[in-house]
């Protein structure tokens, strides 16, 4: 396990998945510690698909392509590169094992950066083939919900950097294409179990490039900023009542129900040629 710190912030990182597993803000956990009776993860890296495969997975050229639910990054060993007092940068590439289910050669980079208040996250993924990689990318923190003693779920909203009006895309096992409004020319989402009874929420175009979790109750809230991710989910655990929320910002999307088995006509992938980087990064600030 590798620890991060300064004097406000505490983290640890797990080489197994590249995963942020606690995040401390003067003593105070505002990770998500995992659960067998709703949901385990804490901070899973997604790559390199959004969601699920289709149902016989994707082909590309004479290859079927069948990854579990958000790819294998978050289940696999990442090599430590560099690790510092308030830096560290760890690696994954393709194996023989990545190439039987996905035919691609990558290499993906995490690093995780504290300064003052702030944890930056970054994701960076190389081409060294010669053929165009294709991939999704994305992240999945789940904050403590209550982030104080003395408040519950329900007492907390999520506020946008800018007023939205913008609906929903529901999903059942994949995208189903229904969708209904969820804000109006607004900037704030109550939170309550109820919304999540059809799964994440999840939101393509956004206008914002911050979301805050907060409440008028407590003066401890996350604020992340995603500028330049075009997808968003937001999730806790349908009929769990669990206290925690997910805030998630992609590069890619789930599978809409019937979509073309074509892997490269797959929504939101990103395609780099030989030789190309893709980098993008959010943060995290705590009060």
């Amino acid at each position: 396990m590798i620890q991060l710190k300064n004097n406000r912030i505490k983290a640890l990182i797990d080489p197994l998945g590249g995963e942020l597993t606690s995040l401390q803000y003067e003593g105070r956990e505002y990770l998500w510690q995992g659960s067998s009776s709703s949901w385990r993860g804490r901070s899973p890296l997604l790559f390199p698909i959004i969601g699920q495969s289709l149902p016989h997975g994707w082909e590309y050229k004479d290859k079927t392509i069948f990854l579990d639910n958000h790819g294998f990054a978050r289940q696999l060993p990442f090599e430590i590169l560099e690790e510092k007092e308030d830096f560290c940068r760890l690696g994954l590439s393709n194996s023989e094992e990545t190439q039987k289910h996905y035919p691609f050669a990558f290499v993906l980079e995490v690093t995780y950066k504290l300064t003052e208040s702030v944890l930056k996250v970054g994701f960076s993924v190389n081409n060294p083939q010669t053929e165009d990689l294709l991939f999704s990318i994305g992240a999945h923190p789940g904050f403590n919900c209550p982030l104080s003693s003395g408040t519950q779920f329900e007492d907390y909203y999520l506020e946008f950097n800018r007023n939205e009006t913008i609906s929903r895309r529901y999903k059942d096992e994949y995208l189903t294409g229904e969708t209904s409004p969820v804000l109006k020319d607004q900037n704030r989402l109550n939170l309550n179990h109820s919304l999540f009874d059809r799964g994440a929420i999840i939101l393509s175009g956004l206008k914002s490039d911050k979301i805050t979790l907060k409440s008028e109750k407590t003066s401890s809230s996350v604020t992340m900023d995603f500028t330049g991710f075009p997808d968003f989910g937001i999730w806790t655990m349908q009929k769990k009542n669990a206290p925690y929320v997910c805030l998630e910002p992609w590069f890619g999307v789930d599978s809409t129900q019937g979509d073309s088995a074509d892997f490269e006509k797959k929504e939101g992938l990103i395609r780099l040629k030989k030789g190309q980087e893709f980098s993008c990064s959010y943060s995290l600030t705590l009060t």
